[in-house]
């Protein structure tokens, strides 16, 4: 029986993979442990396993101290074990192959290749313990017992050589000369009938056993056989004593050892080099630097880090086949326009690295600006032309004391900065970057700290029909209070709670409170649309229409006096999942505003396909009316493009008479802006409607304020 011992900590995993294994045949037996130590346990008083597939997380002992424990044990020098590991966990792969992991399974598991795996690891099981057992067989009888020894040599020489016939390891005798005084079938099958040695450096060898009088330890060599194959061979010398003629020779037994020098080349590809595009991986790129980094002299070189521009654009439009197919092209046109001794890596995504010699920083930014140039013709993929640019970081090794992680930071910052700036350029790293990241550090903490205090409020900004002057709506604008009492307008730290993810829960605590007042103020006879922004991350991540829902819920407010206000880029990223939730939202009765309408990178078809309600003119046009037709001409466009659809369209940040002059001249139906007021606490607000300064509408009418037909 053929035993395969499988440790997962997930019994799912356990009960797939041990119904795979009893198909490899009859005589498979499967041990299954949920536990490394229940497996060790077991091992002390069971037979010896032929194969072991281990997984790589697992609590207490991961898959590469259970490996290292395995190959401690008499037994578990040589039994094949098969850890399973996600295929972005590179480190956990190192460390496993250092343990002594014969083969990898990536998760979730082929089952084809599992059992692929799997068979070709047991055929190998199955050889090496016949190689192991033969050649334990024959020193025993050849070393160990002197009397054995002797006798075959006295008499059993045929038996001997008919014993030596079945190993399947290559096993010679020679004298000082290297000649061959017999050797077994299997070294006659690779090498043929040679009558001497002819490999130089196994004769030096022979000598100095002859002449010391003391085995060689075991070591690797490659040989060439009489049909010209290489072969990898474990190789032994031992000296031996011919007692009937009273010569010294030299005994050579090789283990073929081909097959696990292949799979140790397999593992050293997967753990150094991208098996997309076949370049050096992050791994490789670090070793290399660090090369570079510590040897010793004042040669400089330059880091750069690239990011393709438009990248997630065509994974997105055309599929991940199409992106990985642009990924292999970019490799390619890398390593064949730049100069050859530029070291080139993918760290994953679209992110690459190169590494090169300068003489000057005049160097680094020709070679730059060679990079970008590789990106100035499309890439075609069949019949597709697809155009990506690319954002170049530069660091420069102006530092003894740098590290590889210090470079690839350096060269990301950079690289940012570059984007920032308009894309497809390039940038050098400055001392000011870090700077600017450590001050966005502790931007970022004070936030997680507020957010974990609640110490955030709002502020209420009227909105104003045009047509008659009365409060329609107001928008909710978050403020952060610090602890000084000083307030934070949201320019100040939306950008960052954007990038780190934070402003997911800064939206709900929004959304929750804007729908308490809202409610709160209906109650006290101001009915008045409450407007909230929602950013588009939620769109991705979370449930909106259950977020709105336990909102308005727990606030009491009625749907209809809540309006949701999304950007054009929330609702392009996320279509169908933002359109499914928007209508539902519509049922419900709550509104939806486009804001910031006509910055974005979009399609208007969004706008005959979504429950669209206003469209909100950004204040960056209203800015410019005195002084850009360009803009005028936009707000033109926009409120043409509302009336024809039926969607209201109101303008964000009137600050002067004749811009409101202007856009009453137009056609707009609503405005906000400092002109009318500026956002204030919800208090100051109540203030100026009870004492006249404001007056509100009756409150909103969605039926007349959404398009129809939709």
């Amino acid at each position: 029986m053929r035993l395969v011992v499988i440790v997962d900590d997930r019994s799912t995993n356990r009960t797939i993979f041990a119904r795979l294994a009893v198909t490899l045949g009859t005589d498979i037996r499967v041990e299954s442990f949920a536990t490394p130590q229940e497996a060790l346990d077991w091992f002390g008083t069971s037979p010896v396993p032929d194969l072991i597939i281990t997984d790589y997380k697992m609590p207490r002992m991961d898959g590469a101290a259970f490996t290292a424990r395995i190959r401690a044990l008499d037994w578990g020098y040589d039994v094949p074990i098969v850890v399973v590991t996600a295929y972005e966990d590179r480190n956990y792969r190192i460390s496993a192959l250092d343990a002594g992991a014969t083969d990898f399974l990536l998760s979730p598991v082929d089952h084809t290749e599992f059992l692929t795996r799997a068979r070709n690891l047991l055929q190998l099981s199955w050889y090496q313990k016949r190689v192991r057992s033969r050649a334990v067989q024959l020193e025993e009888e050849l070393i160990s017992s002197r009397q054995a020894h002797d006798d075959l040599l006295r008499g059993s020489r045929d038996r001997l050589l008919q014993v030596i016939d079945t190993v399947p390891a290559m096993i010679s005798a020679t004298d000082i000369d290297g000649n061959y005084i017999f050797v077994n079938k299997f070294h006659e099958s690779v090498l043929g009938g040679q009558s001497r040695t002819v490999d130089a450096a196994s004769l030096t060898l022979d000598r100095q056993v002859l002449e010391g009088g003391v085995p060689t330890a075991r070591y690797e060599e490659t040989i060439v056989d009489r049909h010209g194959v290489t072969w990898s061979l474990l190789t032994s010398k031992i000296p031996f004593y011919d007692d009937a003629n009273g010569k010294h020779y030299v005994l050579t037994t090789s283990l073929d050892i081909t097959d696990r020098k292949k799979s140790e080349k397999e593992l050293h590809s997967l753990a150094y080099y991208d098996q997309l595009t076949g370049l050096p991986n992050r791994s490789n790129l670090e070793r290399h630097t660090q090369t570079l980094l510590l040897r010793g002299d004042d040669r400089p070189f330059a880091f750069f880090l690239l990011d393709l521009d438009r990248f997630k654009s065509v994974n997105d439009t055309q599929g991940h086949t199409v992106g990985d197919q642009l990924l292999r092209q970019v490799a390619v046109r890398l390593t064949s326009v730049l100069p050859r001794n530029c070291f080139v890596a993918r760290l994953g995504g679209d992110e690459f690295a190169i590494v090169h010699d300068i003489r000057r920083m005049d160097d680094a930014g020709e070679l730059a600006e060679q990079i970008i140039a590789i990106f100035a013709r499309p890439f075609m993929l069949g019949d597709l032309a697809v155009n990506v640019g690319v954002s170049v970081g530069i660091a420069l090794n102006s530092d003894p004391a740098l590290t590889f992680e210090t470079m690839l930071k350096r060269a990301d910052l950079a690289m940012y900065r570059a984007k920032n700036e308009g894309r497809h350029r390039y940038t050098f790293f400055e001392t000011a970057m870090e700077q600017a990241v450590s001050v966005a550090a502790d931007l970022e903490q004070a936030l997680r700290q507020a957010i974990e205090s609640g110490a955030f409020t709002l502020h209420y900004q009227p909105e104003i029909d045009l047509a008659s002057g009365l409060v329609t709506g107001v928008e909710a604008l978050i403020r952060w209070v610090r602890p000084q009492g000083e307030l934070v307008y949201p320019g100040h730290f939306l950008p960052l709670a954007e990038e780190t993810g934070l402003i997911v829960p800064m939206t709900v605590w929004s959304l929750r409170e804007a729908c308490r007042q809202g409610a709160a103020w209906v109650r006290e006879g101001i009915p008045i649309r409450m407007a909230v922004n929602l950013s588009g991350m939620l769109f991705r991540y979370h449930d909106v229409q259950q977020m709105v829902l336990d909102a308005i819920t727990e606030s009491g407010l009625d749907p209809g006096f809540l309006e949701l206000e999304l950007t054009e880029t929330a609702l392009i990223e996320n279509p169908e999942k933002a359109g499914r939730q928007l209508v539902a939202l519509q049922q419900m009765g709550v509104s939806v505003a486009i804001d910031d309408f006509g910055t974005g990178y979009a399609s208007l078809v969004y706008l005959t396909t979504l429950p669209i309600h206003r469209l909100k003119i950004d204040a960056v046009f209203v800015r410019e009316i005195d002084s850009s037709s360009s803009s005028q001409a936009i707000i033109k466009a926009i409120i043409a493009l509302g009336n024809n659809l039926n969607i209201p369209v109101i303008a964000e940040g009137i600050e002067r008479e004749d811009q409101l002059y202007w856009l009453k001249a137009q056609g707009c139906h609503q405005a906000q802006g400092f002109l009318f007021s500026r956002p204030v606490p919800p208090d100051q607000f109540r203030h100026l409607v009870r004492s006249g300064a404001l007056s509100v509408s009756d409150g909103p009418t969605p039926s007349a304020e959404r398009p129809s037909g939709k």
